[in-house]
């Protein structure tokens, strides 16, 4: 009898139908195809498949945390202590040449607890139910952070991807989208530099898209945690190209990140800047649904964002592991070393079979291009996240290359 009720009552629960809309986040349809392929037993497995960065934390940070240690018996501010968020707009100044004034500590600005958690709660903070009668949209890149569909779809938006062709290095025409489209766009997510592809948007690209998103009143939701990885030059920030533009932040909200600048995935932190009407509105949510960082981390973030050397440091070796692409995998016709980010997005055929092959083989993972998008074309390509060391790098990439040259 009791067996009996406790199955009526779990036939009752009820969830958010919205989660059902919800595809397997792409490490886990990897753990799916790879899981039942055991790799060799004696290959090293090497795991290129996550953007975790392999590089040493600068070695400062040990000794800030454990200054701080009485922090850890304090709930930290929820929105970022006031030194912490002065310090990120010094480094935005330092970083794209802003005047003093540009950006306010009280209203332009929101620490987060890591990127992820604040590209995901913006579109909750921004995204309406429906415009006249019907969905709102909400426009990515195609590939993309899967978070940013599942932002959307969670918030009750409808996910467009727009895809990012080769023809038009890899930035999406937001602006050629049918009309009907964009009167009921509310949000924009776009990555600069890029993931997978590493390609970042000009001045004018910025420029272009402020306007759209203005004329249609969307908001641009700019991820730029690869902002600091870089081969040539630093790409320009959203920040930058509206401070250029004549100064006004409308409609805009940048993220940026420690995780990828300074190697450091695990403290989880990050913020979010931008527009102050936005600001004022994700505040009020994140005091309700969102954690903080802690007191020792935000004074950590602080001597991160103060340092610009060692993040020169990170970028030569990255610049190093392309050259180590470049050598072994330059006379594929497919191969380019990206302007921005630590990834390489290679055309290997069959993204999901030449997978299956490498870890199968060599104990290498890699991720199909597929997972990360909703186009056919990616289905050809793998994403390699060059975050390992050099010598697992060099191993990796040749083992890439001998199973390229027997593919094609």
């Amino acid at each position: 009898m009791l067996a009996r009720l406790y199955s009526l009552m779990e036939k009752k629960i009820i969830t958010n139908p919205n989660i059902d809309l919800l595809a397997d986040y792409p490490f886990k349809r990897l753990s799916n195809l790879l899981d039942v392929y055991p790799p060799p037993k004696q290959a090293k497995k090497i795991i290129l498949s996550i953007g975790e960065p392999h590089h040493s934390p600068p070695k400062f940070l040990k000794k800030i945390i454990n200054e701080n240690y009485s922090g850890w018996a304090s709930y930290p501010p929820t929105l970022g202590s006031l030194k912490l968020n002065l310090t990120c707009i010094n480094w935005l100044k330092r970083r794209y040449s802003l005047t003093e004034n540009f950006l306010d500590a009280a209203k332009n600005i929101l620490q987060v607890a890591g990127t992820r958690e604040g590209l995901f709660n913006i579109a909750l903070a921004i995204n309406t139910q429906n415009t006249s009668k019907k969905k709102s949209v909400t426009l990515m890149p195609d590939p993309f952070y899967q978070v940013y569909a599942g932002a959307a779809l969670m918030s009750g938006s409808e996910a467009i991807a727009v895809p990012s062709l080769k023809e038009n290095k890899f930035i999406p025409s937001f602006s050629e989208i049918d009309n009907d489209i964009l009167k009921r766009t509310t949000l924009i997510y776009v990555c600069s530099p890029s993931n997978p592809e590493g390609t970042f948007l000009s001045y004018n690209d910025w420029k272009n898209l402020i306007i759209l998103a203005r004329k249609i009143n969307a908001v641009i939701v700019a991820d730029e945690c690869y902002s600091e990885i870089y081969i040539n030059k630093p790409p320009v920030g959203i920040i930058e190209a509206c401070y250029k533009m004549g100064g006004k932040l409308d409609n805009i909200i940048a993220f940026h990140s420690l995780s990828k600048r300074s190697n450091v995935p695990g403290i989880r932190s990050g913020f979010a800047v931008g527009d102050q009407k936005i600001i004022k509105k994700y505040k009020k949510l994140r005091q309700y649904c969102a954690g903080q960082q802690p007191i020792p981390i935000q004074e950590a973030a602080i001597a991160l964002w103060n340092d610009d050397k060692h993040v020169e440091e990170n970028r030569l070796q990255y610049k190093e592991k392309f050259q180590i692409a470049k050598k072994l995998l330059g006379d594929k016709k497919n191969f380019y070393i990206p302007d921005g980010g630590f990834y390489l997005w290679l055309n290997v055929g069959n993204g999901e079979e030449f997978t299956k092959k490498l870890w199968k083989q060599a104990g290498i993972k890699v991720m199909p291009g597929s997972y990360l998008s909703q186009a056919s074309f990616a289905k050809s390509y793998i994403r390699i996240a060059l975050v390992a060391n050099y010598k697992d790098t060099h191993y990796a990439l040749k083992i890439i290359a001998q199973l390229l040259k027997k593919e094609f």
